[in-house]
């Protein structure tokens, strides 16, 4: 069975933030499933502005970018900042131009969505904005996507007991939605292994 590889992404430059948590306790999971994971938290995202072409230069960027090209799934965690995504990521994600090869921006990868913050109407809109930019990276939003006002970190079965029942909906959702991401990137990472032999078999 072909391992995917799975991108999750921090928008948010508080070292040790909900976005943070949320991003490693997704990480994991998909590592519990018989995935790869690998985490960038926003302290790894502080990019210039986007410019084409930086990523071939810069090593910081270009690693992300490198990344990208292999991930066969891709989860999104962001602060809701006035309404919508955090800066710092969505200047990173604009870096996704740079793909070209083996496919053209994250074309086919499923993408799991999750905006936290603290009010209903910022989430949801901020939730709503990464779907949408995951579109244009012509990329396939998973079908539930995730908010979360509070997240505390659950360590083994007391701390679960402990959790509040919005707590425990916010993980149950989190689970269905990180399952969505790991079926399809299996699909990915099993077509990708069979177009690799492709030219041995020929």
């Amino acid at each position: 069975m072909d391992i995917p590889n799975i991108v999750l992404i921090s928008g948010s430059l508080r070292v040790g933030s909900t976005s943070d948590r949320v991003a490693h306790w997704c990480a994991r999971r998909c590592m519990e499933q018989g995935a790869d994971a690998r985490v960038f938290t926003g302290a790894e995202l502080q990019f210039p502005f986007y410019r084409p072409g930086l990523s071939e230069t810069d090593e910081v960027i270009g690693e992300f970018v490198r990344a990208l090209e292999r991930a066969d799934g891709v989860v999104l965690v962001s602060p809701t900042y006035h309404g919508t995504v955090s800066g710092l990521l969505k200047n990173a994600l604009d870096y996704v131009n740079d793909i070209v090869a083996p496919r053209m921006f994250l074309e086919g990868v499923p993408v799991g969505c999750v905006a936290v913050g603290a009010g209903a109407q910022g989430m949801a809109s901020t939730l709503t904005t990464l779907r949408t930019v995951s579109h244009a990276l012509r990329a396939w939003p998973t079908p539930l996507g995730v908010t979360a006002r509070v997240w505390d970190d659950d360590t083994g079965p007391a701390a679960v007991d402990a959790l509040s029942p919005e707590q425990r909906q916010a993980r149950e959702q989190m689970a269905v939605m990180l399952t969505q991401v790991l079926s399809m990137a299996s699909v990915n990472a099993t077509t990708a292994a069979e177009q690799r032999l492709a030219p041995s078999r020929g």
